[in-house]
């Protein structure tokens, strides 16, 4: 096939695709489900190794199944003949990966915790609440825990400062009450398993800056935790009205000037175009991004996979075996107070047009 008639018939797909994904995508993403597909033919590893969102993938994808360039069968995604000379006219070569051993790409090696530390929280995590959909929940691996504390903990967030985590199923805050470090942690989340929980493994392991409060992300924040915290931390949903409700009230409960949230943003369910709305909301809220690491948190394989809502858009339907859904860990500092609303939210902040997990 000549570079000519590879690019016309990608322009062709990136066409059609628009009609069944109506997301922002360009042909960028397409190059990188491409190169993905040269790497692997594991349908999830090459979900991960794209960073893309999933809806757009599986419209490409589904279309290429449909041309002839490629198969999908048993939750493997293989080029034709046809589909290798596509992607070859393109120019496209296999997308690669230099992952640093010790630290899997961090940067930040969390066994350089206290050892004790680690051990108890490992041994924690054995009876948590499994994750559930009605919240749209899906934790972190342990390691990936205990390296986003020791990531604000290398950072100054953590030793003797007061610490929100808002939405708490990756147990960041007993994480962090085990460290010693903070002065208080407080957690808060809508699912009372989660707040029980957390507020049983305070008690018992003898956690008295620890504590969990029920309270929906939707409401207002009460009066006694606006401008009391150094640092919040937490893990949005990714609809943008869900993310603004995680971190608008991150933002609101920091004590001015100098304090620090942390957050985690995906491929899978936010484009480049949704992560350049949030950039822009953070700036314009006062905060500035001082770190951003990419891939930096890998998900356990949560009990639902089968009924969420991507399930029906993928090309082949197989249960993921290894880790394929990760996030970029950001960093932000207040420049200035923010001033932003304290209101109540209406509605579903649970989906939008990009969401693949509820």
């Amino acid at each position: 096939m000549e570079k000519r008639e590879a690019e016309t018939k990608l322009a062709d797909l990136l066409e059609a695709v628009k009609k069944d994904a109506p997301i922002p995508s360009s042909p960028r993403d397409a190059e990188r489900a491409l190169s993905a597909l040269l790497a692997t033919d594991d349908l999830w590893e090459a979900v991960r190794l794209s960073h893309a969102p999933l809806r757009f993938l599986c419209a490409f994808w589904n279309r290429m199944v449909q041309d002839g360039l490629l198969t999908a069968t048993d939750g493997r995604l293989k080029l034709t003949d046809k589909g290798l000379d596509f992607v070859l006219a393109l120019g496209i070569s296999p997308a690669r990966e230099s992952v640093c051993d010790a630290c899997e790409g961090r940067g930040v090696d969390f066994r350089k915790l206290f050892r004790e530390t680690i051990e108890r929280f490992i041994a924690i995590c054995k009876n948590r609440p499994e994750a559930i959909q009605d919240y749209d929940q899906g934790y972190v691996t342990e390691a990936t825990t205990l390296a986003r504390i020791a990531f604000a903990w290398q950072r100054g967030d953590l030793e003797g400062k007061e610490v929100i985590v808002l939405g708490d199923d990756d147990l960041m805050s007993v994480a962090a009450a085990l460290t010693g470090a903070p002065k208080r942690v407080l957690a808060l989340d809508i699912d009372e398993r989660l707040v029980d929980f957390i507020n049983e493994v305070a008690e018992r392991e003898g956690l008295t800056n620890l504590q969990a409060v029920k309270h929906d992300l939707r409401e207002p924040i009460p009066d006694e935790w606006l401008s009391a915290f150094d640092t919040f931390l937490c893990d949005p949903t990714e609809s943008f009205v869900g993310f603004k409700a995680f971190v608008e009230r991150g933002l609101l409960c920091l004590k001015g000037v100098g304090s620090a949230g942390y957050f985690g943003l995906t491929h899978v369910e936010s484009s480049l175009d949704k992560w350049a709305r949030i950039q822009k909301f953070l700036l314009e809220s006062g905060a500035v991004i001082t770190d951003l690491r990419d891939d930096f948190s890998g998900y356990v394989n949560w009990g639902y996979i089968e009924t969420m809502r991507s399930w029906k858009w993928l090309p082949t339907k197989a249960v993921p075996k290894s880790v394929w859904y990760c996030s970029a860990f950001y960093r932000i500092e207040l420049l200035q107070k923010p001033k932003l609303e304290n209101r109540k939210l209406e509605g579903n902040i649970f989906e939008d047009e990009e969401a693949a997990t509820t």
